[in-house]
Order: C-alpha cells, then structure tokens, then sequence
C-alpha cells in the first residue's frame, strides 16, 4: 500500500480509538490506538504521535493497567518534552502503581510547564498525601482545593479528570 493509503487508515484507526475511548470502551480503544501507531509507522508528525500514545495510555489506566499506561504515558513524554498533559498523565500512571514519589515529580513537571492548571494541583496535593507528605500548616499551596470542580481546558482536552485526557483534537493532520 502506499504511504498515503496507509496514512489515512492510520487516521481513522486513530477516530475510531478516540471514540471509543468516548465511549467507554477502553478496549477497543487501545486496539484502535495501536493499529493506529502500527500503520502510521514514521509517518505522522510528533505531536500526533504524543497524542496517541497519551490517549492509549488513558486507556490502559481507565482499566486500572497502570504498567502499560506508565510505558506510553513516557513515550508521549519522549514525544512531546514540553506538554504538560503528558507529563500529568504519566503522573496518574505512577500513582496507579503507588510511586508516589515518581508521581508527584511528574505532575510538578506538569505544573512547571502550566502553572495555572488547578486540575494537575489537585492530583498533586491528593498524590502528596496518598504518600504521607501533604503540606505543612501554612505552607505555600500547591493549586486550587481537592475536589474542586475547576478543571482545564485544552484543546477540547479536560485535564485532571479522567475524560480523554490527552487527546488533544483530530489526528489527520500528522500525516505526511
């Protein structure tokens, strides 16, 4: 087949998932993701390849299989260093497997990149006490309440809840 014909199966493939994963219906999501990254191969753009890898990564956190979430949470970090949704989700990955100390890095890398992201603050501060380090008395608050309902947009992307994400929109136009 050629690139093109590839690209676009790709591209759908990658609809599909995403819709499922919409759906609820994590299975078929990750299966969707990873025709998706197969058959894209080399052909799609960085940031497409971030948002697949994170959003195949929320799949397998949804149905509590934190290893695989945590390996494509890194690789959509390895894609994309400076988005801070990768680095959130990578988060919820560790604190699935309980390293807490790991966890909490990565949403401060979140935060470090967004600091405005109250969603990220929140996971950060329950993280922080599921470990035994909530913060002292009068020390210097890391975001907004836990439970608070704020959360942020991105992209159409709710961070800091468990709706898609990472998924930050369409992906046909990583294709080359």
């Amino acid at each position: 087949p050629s690139a093109g014909a590839l690209c676009s199966a790709g591209a759908a493939a990658a609809v599909s998932g995403a819709e499922a994963f919409d759906e609820g219906d994590h299975k078929a999501a990750v299966a969707f993701i990873t025709v998706a990254i197969t058959t894209l191969g080399g052909h799609f753009f960085t940031d497409t390849a971030a948002q697949l890898f994170c959003t195949r990564s929320a799949a397998h956190a949804s149905d509590n299989n934190f290893s695989l979430a945590l390996l494509d949470a890194a690789q959509a970090v390895l894609q994309r260093p400076r988005w801070p949704q990768a680095h959130a989700l990578k988060g919820r990955a560790l604190r699935g497997l309980r390293q807490y100390d790991l966890a909490a890095a990565s949403y401060r890398a979140a935060l470090a990149l967004d600091p405005s992201d109250d969603g990220v603050s929140d996971l950060l501060c329950v993280c922080l006490r599921e470990a035994g380090e909530a913060p002292a008395r009068g020390a210097p608050q890391v975001g907004g309440a836990i439970g608070s309902s704020k959360r942020t947009q991105r992209g159409g992307v709710e961070v800091g809840d468990s709706k898609r994400p990472c998924f930050g929109g369409g992906t046909g136009g990583g294709c080359s």
